[in-house]
């Protein structure tokens, strides 16, 4: 049988075929459809990629999921069941893929798909986003963005927009999804900024279209209102409902807003107290290095003024007593001295304190220093919020904005900045307080 030969039943709502029309003009590198739950996003996706491979005889595409467990029960079952044809889901029931009269053959250890036509297309994920570099694709749908917790977006998006020059096209990459609290996918596809806070370089590039689920034509009358009877009303309707955004559920720091907490340098520049300073050390191992520069106002509130956050560098590029780095300048020349509350790393300690900087072991408790960044998130009698964080610490935001209770405690959590806002203010309340009950207070040239 033939491509130009096979029945297909699919269909597309208005702005569904919105989606799909931008997509096959090839005028962006990237298409993003956000919707509520029930909107079809993923349908969309799915529909897109097998409209390609039955318009291509050579070539791959590219399906990209959460991670492969997630995405069998989603991602991967919405582009099964699209297909046409009966009992198309592998693994279930004795589903096969290539019971659909589109498909010639489906490889499950390589997870790879062929059409009748030639063109295949490949399911990947987005953990293991790097073994897609060497590849090249004609069309890319990643499903549920706003979900890729443990994966840089910006770096995500230049190695897919490298493999997109084929001679056919589209050459178009279709990110679906719902909102999920104020991450990455928030920043590039709502404020369009850049990791840097920085205008998003390449929004010109990149197409948003936002749909409400309320306009899905396709969807079951009972569908449609189960749905609103979820969301409508309640602080999720915009995420829920109309593509929109509200902050993620279990969050551990919920109470962090961008209006209340994050300020610009130059408005609190002047409410600083001089010369005062503590830090924050946390190693990174095989996850970015960070130090936090933490200052104090006249009101006594924390300011997050500035922070360190690099993958794959040196502590010589933080501080350097040995000149390693020879003409560059280290991140802490210039700085008021204060106590650098560290990561139990003692060569790091040692290195720290060779170069002039007063470093002790952090209090490293998780209940009692979450607990204490908590309480300093909290406004006084006058509205005041005990601990602001300038715009420029955007690695910092973005770790309160999506950092969830199920986090805590494990490998994969993201919270490098948070782990060294908490040493720093955590260790330090309770260094003061020791001092405090010992009758002797440490000199201030040492403890800021």
């Amino acid at each position: 049988m033939s491509a130009d030969t096979v029945p297909v039943d699919w269909k597309w709502t208005d702005y569904q075929a919105k989606v799909r029309d931008a997509l096959e003009a090839g005028d962006h590198d990237l298409v993003v459809f956000r919707t509520g739950y029930g909107g079809g996003k993923s349908i969309t996706g799915a529909q897109w990629i097998h409209r390609g491979a039955l318009q291509l005889d050579h070539g791959e595409s590219l399906v990209m999921g959460q991670d492969f467990q997630k995405a069998k029960g989603t991602t991967f079952k919405v582009y099964w069941e699209t297909l046409p044809g009966e009992n198309t889901v592998p693994d279930d029931a004795g589903g096969d893929p290539e019971n659909s009269p589109i498909v010639a053959g489906y490889n499950a250890n390589e997870n790879r798909v062929t059409y009748i036509t030639g063109h295949k297309v490949r399911l990947g994920s987005a953990d293991k986003w790097n073994r897609y570099a060497g590849g090249e694709f004609h069309r890319i749908w990643c499903d549920e963005v706003a979900h890729y917790d443990n994966t840089d977006l910006y770096r995500l998006h230049e190695m897919l927009v490298t493999r997109q020059r084929t001679a056919a096209g589209p050459n178009t990459t279709l990110w679906t999804s719902t909102g999920n609290g104020y991450n990455q996918f928030y920043d590039v596809t709502e404020r369009q900024v850049g990791p840097d806070d920085e205008e998003l370089p390449w929004a010109d590039r990149m197409k948003v279209i936002v749909a409400s689920t309320e306009h899905n034509t396709l969807l079951p009358d009972d569908g449609l209102e189960k749905i609103k009877n979820q969301f409508q009303g309640t602080a999720r309707e915009e995420q829920g409902l109309h593509g929109g955004f509200a902050a993620a559920e279990g969050l551990v720091y919920d109470d962090f807003s961008r209006n209340m907490h994050v300020v610009a340098a130059d408005d609190v520049a002047d409410r600083l107290v001089e010369d005062v300073a503590i830090y924050g050390y946390d190693a990174g191992w095989d996850d970015p290095r960070v130090v936090v520069d933490v200052r104090r106002t006249h009101a006594d509130q924390y300011v997050v003024w500035d922070h360190y956050y690099e993958s794959e560098s040196r502590l010589a590029e933080v501080v350097d007593p040995d000149d390693v780095l020879e003409e560059r300048t280290e991140w802490m020349e210039g700085r008021p001295m204060g106590r650098i509350y560290s990561e139990h790393e003692p060569a790091h300690i040692q290195q720290f304190r060779a170069a002039g900087w007063p470093a002790v072991k952090a209090e490293k408790s998780l209940d009692g220093g979450i607990d204490h960044v908590r309480d300093r998130l909290a406004t006084d009698s006058d509205g005041r919020p005990g601990l602001l964080v300038t715009e420029r610490c955007s690695d910092l935001i973005q770790e309160f904005l999506s950092y969830k209770e199920e986090h805590v405690g494990k490998a994969a959590a993201k919270d490098h900045a948070l782990d060294a806002l908490r040493y720093a203010i955590f260790t330090h309340e309770d260094t003061v307080q020791v001092h405090f009950k010992s009758g002797s207070m440490p000199s201030q040239n040492t403890i800021r």
